[in-house]
């Protein structure tokens, strides 16, 4: 304590010192130093004011005194520039003044003259009419203007008899005299006080009158206003004082002095406090750098303050050992859990994001799906319709080729969606009793117009071994032959196309068949075979210029085949053809159980008699064919255009069933069948509703379902499916 409280004195001490001293200085020095420069910035601006005044009094003295003059009056009447020459100029001349205007009572020159150079000049920049009309309200002008690079001084006054002693009479003309303020002019202003620099400035807006007490100057300055009152430059006066700076040369040297000894002072008290302070404080940092004890004894044998704090670290050593310890091993937990933190969050990064595409993929393919198929579901539909009808053979191979366009162009629009779920994960598969040669002869009956059309023969090669009803998905089995078969007329110019099945084995209940599409087509390269099964992939870049189609075709084939368990394989020949073989196990059905449910099906209801339907649909071309199948199958029919008009609709009716479409305008279908469910009528919640939609992705589907739909049948429908959901709430309702 003893040691910090002589240091904390001598430390006040000094600061004392050094205070008083410069505040002694400042004061002193500033107090003289101000005295004298406002003394002298008043005599400054004394002297220049009274030069100017002095030049303004000489040139209103002699044109008071000239413009008063009968003789002058006489010569401007009568336009004589010879005796403004001779009797007017040399007196000007002895004045000291530059230029000289006389004119007459309507402002016109009658005589300019630069007495300098004996030239005339110019009537200043001033607008004739406002000088007159100034001048008639006040005869008497003085201001400046500049010419020629220089400010003069211009005084203006009527010229009127010498008679008129009271100046009463109107003027018959007006004398204008001007004195240049030249280099001549701003040095006569020297003499005020030496050391001062006077000049001429055009810069009028940083200028002010000031007294720099840092450079020990004053700054005065004087404007000069122009004819409208308006500042066009200004006199400006600089005075240094020389005097003051040797003053405080004087004071310096004492400074100087008084520094010295502060110096001395300070060293001294340097080393006390290291004798003191600094040494000591040595030791405890190398101590503490070093983190070593070992160091501290001396210190410990003090009795003052260093000697508890080398107790206090010699302790902390110890501490601090300890407490590394447990922070290498927190550090090590902490970084574990970083660790894991970043990898979750990189994790939780990647599925939000996985999910976001999904979402995003997932309404891309709903919006595609539901705008093309409803087109496509007109086409089909017409198309069926007109099948039905008498129609001449050429009528016939038209509409034929009418729906052969529309349901290929509706296979790639499904090749397109079935491979989105096959990416998803979303795609699942029926499990219903068919008739597997039905289905074949179904396969070859659609593409034989477009193979007789390229004269290829396409026949069916089937096996008895073969059960006659199996049990499976005969839904995805069909796009597999589709897409097999219309490769293969697509590839063929010439020959024959053979499809194909045999029993290759059976096991129990379950058949496995192997089935084979063979063609006399362009064939496929070697090279080329184990890839045409990839995504976007063709056997060759020409191919799809020349043939069309999207690249899926295959890949979504062997994708189907493979998720119910199957394989499929390929062999071909350039130029010779292809055969594409694979294998499916299906369970088998028992057929006279089969044909007596069907016969007891059939018997039970042969049409749709007395079924009421409210069909909601916007789409005008889709409302006329739905209506033609359910006239055809015996039905009544009533249309609602949006899901307002089927909700008024049942207020006032009943109906069996609702055909109802998702996409409508003012309330859609899914918005309409949820406020038929809310709906407190218990009719309201019994009636089916069947969605109508051309989304054909399996979320809106699964979303269709929760809503409170009975069912759905997508667009565009095939009429034996439509009916046979129609037939299935028909039986319900009977």
């Amino acid at each position: 304590m003893k040691t910090r409280s002589l240091i904390i004195t001598i430390s006040i001490i000094a600061s004392i010192l050094v205070l008083l001293f410069s505040y002694a200085f400042r004061y002193a020095a500033g107090s003289k130093d101000k005295l004298l420069l406002q003394n002298s910035f008043s005599e400054l601006k004394t002297g220049s004011t009274n030069i100017l005044q002095s030049k303004t009094t000489q040139i209103e003295k002699y044109i008071l005194d000239n413009s008063y003059w009968t003789e002058l009056l006489n010569a401007t009447v009568k336009k004589d520039s010879t005796w403004f020459l001779e009797e007017f100029v040399p007196g000007m001349k002895n004045y000291g003044l530059n230029y000289m205007w006389a004119l007459n009572e309507n402002g016109d020159i009658i005589y300019n003259k630069d007495i300098d150079i004996n030239t005339s000049i110019p009537l200043f920049d001033i607008d004739k009419t406002i000088l007159l009309k100034k001048l008639k309200k006040e005869p008497f002008q003085n201001f400046f203007i500049k010419y020629n690079g220089n400010i003069t001084h211009v005084l203006i006054a009527p010229i009127q008899p010498s008679s008129d002693a009271k100046r009463i009479t109107t003027p018959k003309g007006y004398l204008i005299c001007g004195k240049r303020f030249d280099a001549a002019f701003t040095k006569e202003f020297s003499n005020i006080a030496p050391g001062t620099s006077f000049t001429i400035t055009d810069s009028v807006n940083n200028i002010y009158d000031s007294i720099n007490y840092k450079n020990y100057s004053a700054n005065y300055k004087q404007y000069f206003y122009d004819f409208n009152s308006n500042k066009i430059a200004a006199l400006q006066a600089i005075k240094n004082f020389d005097v003051i700076n040797s003053y405080n040369e004087n004071l310096k040297t004492y400074i100087f002095l008084y520094l010295i000894f502060l110096f001395i002072l300070l060293i001294g008290y340097y080393y006390f406090l290291k004798l003191k302070m600094l040494n000591p404080i040595d030791v405890l940092s190398n101590a503490l750098s070093k983190k070593d004890g070992s160091s501290l004894g001396a210190l410990k044998n003090k009795k003052d303050e260093f000697a508890d704090l080398a107790y206090m670290i010699d302790d902390s050593f110890i501490k601090n050992e300890q407490l590394q310890r447990e922070v290498d091993l927190r550090k090590k937990t902490e970084g574990e859990l970083k660790k894991s933190a970043v990898e979750l969050e990189r994790a939780t990064i990647d599925k939000i994001r996985a999910e976001q595409d999904k979402i995003a993929k997932a309404e891309f393919l709903s919006t595609m799906s539901h705008e093309i198929r409803t087109p496509i579901n007109g086409v089909i539909g017409v198309a069926n319709l007109l099948k039905s009808e008498n129609l001449t053979p050429s009528q016939r191979e038209l509409v034929n080729t009418l729906s052969f366009s529309s349901n290929h162009l509706l296979s790639v629009l499904t090749d397109i969606l079935d491979f989105s779920k096959i990416e998803s994960g979303n795609i699942s598969f029926d499990s219903v009793q068919f008739n597997l040669q039905q289905i074949c002869k179904n396969v070859i009956g659609l593409y034989g117009p477009s193979a007789s059309a390229k004269s290829i023969s396409l026949t069916l090669a089937d096996d008895n071994g073969v059960a006659e009803y199996l049990h499976g998905d005969s839904v995805r089995l069909c796009q597999i032959l589709n897409n097999l078969v219309g490769n293969a007329i697509k590839f063929t110019d010439s020959g024959k196309i053979i499809l194909s099945y045999k029993l290759l084995r059976q096991i129990d209940n379950k058949q496995t068949i192997e089935f084979s599409i063979k063609d006399t087509g362009i064939g496929i390269v070697a090279e080329k075979l184990h890839t045409i099964f990839d995504s976007f992939s063709q056997a060759d870049k020409s191919i799809t210029t020349n043939y069309g189609g999207t690249g899926l075709g295959l890949a979504i084939t062997k994708k189907l085949i493979e998720l119910q368990g199957g394989t499929i394989a390929v062999d071909s020949i350039v130029n010779e053809g292809t055969v594409f073989t694979f294998h499916l196990s299906f369970d088998i059905v028992n057929t006279s159980a089969y044909q007596a449910e069907k016969i007891t099906r059939e018997q039970s209801i042969s049409n749709l008699n007395g079924l009421r339907v409210l069909v909601a649909e916007d789409n005008k071309i889709n409302a006329l064919i739905l209506n033609k199948f359910l006239l055809k199958w015996n039905a009544t029919m009533e249309l609602a255009i949006n899901g307002e008009e089927v909700i008024e609709k049942l207020k006032s009716n009943t109906y069996d069933l609702i055909l109802m479409d998702l996409h409508m305008p003012i309330m859609d279908g899914k918005e309409a069948t949820e406020k038929i469910r809310e709906s407190k009528d218990a009719n309201y919640h019994a009636i089916p509703i069947i969605a109508l939609t051309a989304d054909a992705t399996s979320e809106t589907q699964k979303q269709i379902l929760a809503l409170g739909f009975n069912e759905y049948v997508t667009k565009p429908f095939n009429p034996n499916n439509l009916y046979a959901v129609l037939e299935k709430f028909c039986v319900s309702i009977v």
